[in-house]
């Protein structure tokens, strides 16, 4: 591994990722609109997401490799890559279901409460809200392979693509730690200046993000690993981000609790420990995982 090329490609990944989060943070409090600050919030989510992307790109022409021919060796479109590409998101369905089962288990989740937020909203009876929040969790998926997956390439090449192939390609356990625990630091100043997904806990929420990025990772590398491609883990990024926010409103508990106990938090990691050993019998290749 070049260290020089490494340190490269992480310096400008969470330089510019933290200077976008910081320009965000300062325009957050003095633009009052609340239309500026939505068009803000969508243009910065692209770039951040492409932060790893324009990182791997630096780093590459410093080392003198073509850019164009290491992103297309991460792409690696091919039957297989496609295949899986498909079905990739409906692990996050899984994910959600296990979520589901356990905050009923544990009685901190209420799966009516999004149904009633959808019939206040829109003002209509409570079977339409309950069928209209059907379409949406069908329709999650095609968003997931579309747009959302268009938002996570930027990061999948980077953490996936780049760090990936720099510690050798191996789904280790020392590389799915060490990649979960950058990929969940590089959104430290999201955390805890805007407080992205976790608005009441902000900078303590980070060290929990990071431990939710871990398994998500394991689960991850399984795919890129059996697929040769990072495909797969572009639409289940995407699904994940088109999808987790149900935990958060299906949340019984509130403020700093409900970030530490429900889905961006110990029963979402429970979660998706559950799904990575699930996932680590069912399509990790013996040799793979170690």
């Amino acid at each position: 591994m070049a260290y020089r090329d490494v340190a490269a490609f992480l310096a400008i990944s969470f330089g510019l990722a933290s200077l976008a989060d910081v320009l965000v943070f300062t325009i957050s409090q003095n633009v009052p609109s609340p239309l500026v600050l939505s068009q803000v919030a969508l243009l910065w989510g692209l770039f951040r997401m492409y932060t790893p992307t324009i990182g791997a790109a630096v780093a590459l022409r410093m080392s003198g490799k073509s850019i164009f021919g290491e992103f297309k060796s991460y792409l690696n479109v091919r039957d297989k890559a496609v295949y899986w590409y498909f079905l990739a998101p409906l692990i996050v369905y899984i994910a959600l279901g296990i979520y589901f089962l356990l905050g009923l288990a544990f009685n901190v989740i209420d799966l009516e409460k999004p149904v009633r937020i959808i019939a206040e909203q829109g003002k209509m009876s409570i079977e339409v809200a309950r069928v209209l929040l059907l379409v949406q969790l069908v329709s999650a998926y095609l968003v997931a392979l579309t747009i959302n997956a268009l938002y996570a390439l930027g990061e999948e090449i980077g953490w996936r693509g780049y760090l990936y192939k720099r510690l050798g390609s191996a789904p280790s356990l020392k590389n799915n730690f060490i990649i979960g625990t950058v990929w969940g630091l590089w959104h430290a100043t999201a955390i805890g200046l805007l407080g992205h997904n976790y608005p009441n806990l902000k900078w303590l929420g980070v060290p929990i993000f990071v431990a939710l990025c871990i398994p998500l990772t394991f689960i991850m590398l399984i795919l890129v690993s059996r697929t040769g491609s990072i495909l797969p883990s572009v639409s289940l990024h995407g699904a994940l981000n088109a999808l987790w926010a149900l935990t958060i409103l299906t949340n019984n508990l509130e403020d700093a609790t409900g970030e530490l106990l429900g889905g961006n938090g110990l029963l979402g990691i429970l979660s998706l420990v559950l799904v990575a050993i699930i996932a680590t019998i069912f399509l990790g290749t013996r040799g793979n995982v170690k």
